[in-house]
Order: structure tokens, then C-alpha cells, then sequence
């Protein structure tokens, strides 16, 4: 079996493939999610693991937007990653021998305040990934990076301090993705895409269904359609508390223009 993630080695999304997948499985890094979609709905890998939300960076658009242009992929899980960030060298510096500290961007503004109270002379350098940062710091001297701890052992690097982030609460939902429909006998959560027509009370009327029904939405947002300027899909997940989610998906099929199911299944957030 293969399950592609995004890579390279030592990202957040190798990470959980780590903690999820075992050694059975052939794991294969892809470089962009729209390429890992891809291999999947081609049937070059059997499953993916696909970062889909930030807590706070939000929706990975690139990803919720490819998956609702697909023709067959399907969300069989939810995961959750909490996201801790720690300053690495090659060797075991003390901050202020520290010239320059490399890392994704976002990993940067997420230690801004570390950065600006620990290593105010160091010259910060962005880069494509916390992982490409810990390869470019394994090879040089008095530099650091801020990476996830997978980085330690695959780039041979010493830690100089745990959990640098700002923000303790940041963590990042992931969908394990599936090239068909499986059925998941203990499936709390439902994820569905629609689209209504431009008119007062459309979406009004769809949402309707499912306080009529008893059915807690956990999140609504909105993606453009691409075909026009105005034109949205919406994206609602659905917390399956009872078994009437057959009779609101008709109920929604009469009242949408659009409708597509990207998955009933067994959400792990929260225990």
C-alpha cells in the first residue's frame, strides 16, 4: 500500500504520516498538494494525508479547492496535529553565538515573539519549508532553524530549545483521503459542498434543513466556483449526532443547484 503526503521529509505532514501510517506502508512525498490530489485520484498511491485547516492560518484553500474539482476522492478520517516549533543546529549553540535562523515563513511570524526577545541579532531567512530549513542548517555553522522534532533525527541536528511558538493552541486538522467510497461504520462527521441559486433566502433555506432536522453545523465557509465572478460553493461540515443525515442529504438535493458528498467519517479531533 501507498500514502502519499506533502513533502519533503521532516514537514508537519510527514509527521503525522509517521504517527499514523505503519512501516507497511510505502510512504511517498509529493511537493505540492494539488500533485498528491492528483496521484491519488490517478491511482498512483492508494491513500493521502492532506493538511485542510490551520487554527490560525485557517482553510488550506489549495486543498479544500482541488478536492471539490475531483472526480473520486473521498475523506474516510480526520486527524489532528498540534503544531510545536523548536530552534535546531548542527550544533549545540548558545543564542547568542546564532547569526542567522532559517524557516518557512508562517513558522517564523509564528515565533516572532521568541525571535525578537532571544535573537534580535540574528538575521532571519525565509525558505519553502521548515524541513528545507533544517537540511540548510545541518551543513552550515552558527546557524539555526526552526523546524518540528522529525527534523532532529533525519538531519542529524542538536536542539537548542523546545516549543518556541507564541501560541500554544495552534494545531492542524489533516483528511486521510481515500480514491473511493468507503463506508466507515462509526462515522460522526459529514462533509458536503454545495452551491444555491443568486437570489434572497437561498442559502436560508438550505441551512433550514438542518436546524429542522437537529443537526449541528461545525463549520460553513464559502469557496469561489472559478466559472464567475460571485458564484460560490459552500463548504459545511456536519456533526452526525443521529441518524436522519440520509433524509437531509435528498431534502438538500431538491433545494441546491449544486451538491457534492466529499465524506461520511470518524473525525478523531477531540478524542
Amino acid at each position: 500500500m501507498k500514502v502519499g503526503y506533502l513533502g519533503p521529509k521532516g514537514t508537519f505532514s510527514y509527521e503525522i504520516c509517521n504517527n499514523i501510517y505503519s512501516d507497511e506502508y510505502e510512504k511517498i512525498p509529493f511537493w505540492t498538494i494539488v500533485d498528491l490530489i492528483k496521484a491519488l485520484e490517478s491511482y498512483v498511491i492508494d491513500e493521502a494525508i492532506v493538511p485542510i485547516e490551520n487554527s490560525l492560518q485557517g482553510c488550506v484553500t489549495e486543498a479544500i479547492d482541488t478536492i471539490i474539482k475531483s472526480n473520486n476522492i473521498s475523506i474516510y478520517a480526520e486527524e489532528i496535529l498540534k503544531i510545536n516549533q523548536n530552534l535546531m543546529a548542527k550544533n549545540k549553540y548558545d543564542l547568542n553565538e546564532i547569526k542567522q535562523v532559517y524557516s518557512h515563513p508562517q513558522a517564523l511570524a509564528q515565533c516572532r515573539g521568541y525571535l525578537q526577545n532571544n535573537l534580535k541579532q540574528a538575521e532571519l531567512i525565509e525558505v519553502s519549508s521548515t524541513a528545507l530549513s533544517a537540511k540548510e542548517v545541518s551543513q552550515k555553522e552558527n546557524v539555526a532553524c526552526i523546524c518540528n522534532m522529525s527534523c532532529r533525527e533525519e538531519y542529524n541536528l542538536e536542539i537548542i530549545e523546545k516549543n518556541i511558538q507564541d501560541n500554544n493552541s495552534n494545531e492542524t486538522k489533516f483528511w486521510r483521503l481515500l480514491n473511493y467510497n468507503k463506508e466507515v461504520i462509526d462515522a460522526n462527521k459529514m462533509t458536503l459542498i454545495f452551491s444555491t441559486e443568486d437570489k434572497p433566502g437561498a442559502l436560508f433555506k438550505v441551512l433550514r434543513i438542518f436546524e429542522e432536522n437537529n443537526l449541528n453545523l461545525t463549520k460553513i465557509e464559502s469557496r469561489p466556483t472559478k466559472k464567475q465572478l460571485g458564484q460560490y460553493y459552500f463548504w459545511i461540515d456536519v456533526d452526525l449526532s443521529n441518524n436522519v443525515y440520509e433524509k437531509v442529504i435528498k431534502e438538500l438535493q431538491d433545494e441546491v443547484i449544486e451538491f457534492k458528498l466529499l465524506g461520511k467519517y470518524k473525525s478523531n479531533i477531540g478524542g
